[in-house]
């Protein structure tokens, strides 16, 4: 379905399988979700495969995510001013929190096209710009970037590993790299050095029901061998 497809008709996809919400983080945002009352909610593995539709997890505002922008939202002075890459930017918000809090330019990178023109349709929501690419930048020099925000990427421990590798690459070239992680056990503790501490919704948790501890951490400049 999604390579198929045309721009326009992945945009009319999300905005009829979502509601607009805002995140229980970031009141200030606002968001096409998938909540209770839409369909794709309760739909199956089958249901899926169906459509066909890869996991629809752009409809989903992550903890780790929710958590990133919060940090952004509050400190600005961390992308004020400054180009920063958004890496696996799924629903979009920390690549809005970051063009909301001055960014001179936002560039966000999922290699899903459902993610990208969510991410698209909800920085138009916010009255933002952002720019998008479906382009794999893992393992990319990131030439004339600042800042990387990295929210809930580390939900695998090998590919958790890939993105150590590719972020200690980058801070070596003096790029400043944030993430957000709701502690699923993939983070390098002793890489990255926490900033800040919140309280997000779990998993798929539209009202906030069931709170976890989420952290946001930067990478540090003295990072240990391997």
């Amino acid at each position: 379905m999604q390579m198929s497809q045309s721009r326009k008709q992945l945009q009319a996809f999300v905005i009829a399988n979502t509601q607009v919400v805002a995140p229980f983080l970031c009141p200030e945002i606002r968001l096409h979700l998938i909540t209770p009352a839409c369909s794709l909610w309760s739909a199956t593995e089958q249901d899926l495969v169906e459509l066909p539709l890869t996991d629809p997890y752009w409809g989903f505002c992550w903890a780790g995510g929710q958590a990133l922008a919060r940090y952004v939202l509050d400190h600005k002075q961390v992308v004020k001013g400054k180009r920063v890459f958004v890496f696996g930017a799924g629903c979009g918000i920390d690549a809005i929190a970051a063009a909301k809090s001055g960014a001179s330019f936002v560039l966000a990178s999922d290699i899903d096209p459902m993610a990208v023109e969510a991410t698209r349709l909800n920085a138009a929501l916010n009255d933002v710009t952002v720019l998008t690419t479906t382009k794999d930048m893992k393992g990319s020099k990131l030439k004339g970037f600042n800042v990387v925000l990295a929210g809930d990427m580390f939900y695998d421990p090998v590919f958790s590993k890939d993105i150590f590798s590719w972020f200690r690459a980058l801070i070596s070239d003096g790029l400043e790299t944030f993430a957000g992680d709701p502690s699923r056990g993939n983070l390098n503790r002793e890489t990255f050095v926490r900033l800040a501490s919140y309280q997000a919704p779990a998993d798929v948790d539209i009202d906030g029901v069931y709170l976890q501890e989420t952290t946001v951490s930067i990478m540090s400049q003295k990072v240990p061998k391997q």
